[in-house]
């Protein structure tokens, strides 16, 4: 009997992330999602995303959900220590362009503080595999329906200036 591979996918309860449990799920993986409805916190009651974390643990058999804040270092790392993750998807950040103007300090350590506590994480607990969700924010004005991983990061805003950091930060913990 193969034993399922395990995913820690982090901000599990948003758009991406939800899908990605569902995708990863339905491969034969079993999944730990990462989230602490941030968005509440940031848009109020219409970017509650409970009802999204409800439905994946009602509709996906042995889904584990794991309420954390990224920001929270000892958490992070005792998450990664117990569940060893065959890999990491890290889909957690403020997801706000206007967010990240109104809490730029917040944005950073989500956004990068996070990613840093995560790869940190992954190191110590020697986890190999990681996916690093980031934005089309990165490229700046640029819009394009193809943008290939050599075209040049340009942020124009604070936001994508955090999710380039991010970028680099994964990239520099992939090395």
């Amino acid at each position: 009997m193969n034993k399922a591979k395990k995913l820690l996918i982090t901000g599990s309860n948003g758009l991406i992330g939800s899908e990605m449990v569902r995708y990863f799920h339905d491969l034969g993986w079993k999944i730990h999602g990462m989230d602490n409805n941030m968005r509440a916190d940031f848009f109020g009651p219409q970017g509650d995303t409970r009802w999204n974390q409800q439905r994946l643990t009602t509709e996906l058999a042995g889904f584990e959900h794991h309420e954390l804040d990224l920001r929270d270092r000892a958490g992070v790392l005792e998450l990664v220590r117990t569940v060893r993750p065959d890999a990491v998807i890290h889909c957690a950040a403020v997801v706000s362009v206007l967010a990240s103007i109104d809490s730029p300090v917040g944005t950073v350590r989500i956004n990068v503080e996070g990613a840093v506590n995560l790869f940190e994480a992954m190191l110590a607990c020697d986890v190999r595999r990681a996916i690093h969700i980031s934005s089309e924010e990165t490229y700046g004005e640029f819009r394009a329906p193809v943008v290939d991983e050599d075209h040049p990061l340009a942020p124009v805003m604070f936001y994508g200036v955090t999710k380039v950091a991010g970028e680099l930060i994964a990239d520099y913990y992939a090395k």
